[in-house]
């Protein structure tokens, strides 16, 4: 059952809390998230029976909800409508987050009010926000974040504490490999964040579980930040100089590289490369990503 939600405007309109059993503002009645239509692209032989398919489309997910303007005793059932009404329009769109996850939409229609006296009177009034859900994949409400720089342990108890040298408890290293768990049930995007402190020819990124990589043919310096993004809808490669200035600087892809490099479900291996590999110390290299999940009930 979902008993609370919470709505963000994303141009600046602000929040609105919907939730089960709070018999004042706005009560949450029922979500309804719909169903996820797979669209089949099919092919079939000569005296094929049935057919073979080559590829799947996911569609837009419709999103319904249904909740109560509640009269706390002051009058003010009218300035919640007004409110309400304000807030949600068909030319805006919105986030929308359950239980750690979000996904975006935007209002097929305006807020429509019960006719029945019953549901829509001085004390309380029905609505309903019907949408669509052009991603129609819900996402974490924040990406994570992988640094490829290792901590290791170096000692295990029971241990000397009385001994005359310091004991080390751990150390931070680098390391130019690092295990990714995509926990979503769908391929993730990536955005590769890499500060430079010194030289680097040609810096690369390998997903050493898909075999695909995403690199640059140029070479780097102290100072500099590369931002490399395989997630669809935003992918791009920006570099920020020692002085703060942006460029694009997409223009120096590596053409044997490719912004499908992404993280499948489960377990993928990620590697650091470069023409000169004693290099690879000079990268501070952090991986971001978001899981995909179909369902959240």
């Amino acid at each position: 059952m979902i008993d609370e939600i919470k709505i963000t405007s994303l141009s600046g309109r602000g929040s609105l809390f919907l939730k089960k059993g709070e018999y004042w503002s706005y009560w949450l009645g029922s979500v309804d998230w719909g169903q996820v239509q797979g669209q089949h692209n099919t092919y079939a032989f000569f005296n094929q029976v049935g057919e073979s398919i080559v590829s799947t489309t996911i569609g837009p997910r419709p999103l319904s909800i249904t909740g109560w303007v509640m009269d706390s005793g002051t009058g003010n059932l009218q300035s919640r409508c007004d409110f309400l009404n304000a807030f949600i329009s068909p030319v805006e769109d919105y986030t929308l987050e359950y239980k750690g996850k979000k996904i975006n939409f935007r209002p097929d229609i305006s807020v429509a009010y019960s006719p029945e006296y019953i549901k829509n009177n001085e004390k309380v009034r029905r609505f309903l926000i019907q949408a669509t859900c052009p991603y129609p994949l819900f996402t974490d409400l924040s990406d994570t974040a992988v640094p490829f720089d290792q901590k290791k342990k170096l000692f295990r108890f029971p241990n000397n504490f009385g001994q005359v040298r310091s004991v080390v408890f751990a150390s931070i290293g680098k390391a130019y490999s690092v295990t990714v768990d995509n926990r979503g049930g769908f391929a993730a995007g990536i955005v590769i964040r890499i500060r430079f402190s010194g030289e680097v020819k040609n810096p690369r990124v390998k997903n050493l579980t898909t075999g695909k990589f995403i690199g640059m043919n140029r070479t780097f310096q102290r100072g500099e930040q590369l931002e490399l993004s395989t997630v669809p809808r935003n992918k791009h490669m920006k570099l920020w100089g020692a002085d703060g200035a942006e460029e694009n600087v997409i223009k120096y892809r590596d053409f044997r590289s490719s912004f499908g490099t992404q993280l499948i479900p489960g377990s993928n291996r990620l590697a650091l490369d470069c023409d000169d590999l004693d290099q690879r110390g000079n990268m501070d290299v952090t991986i971001y990503y978001t899981p995909l999940y179909l369902e959240v009930e």
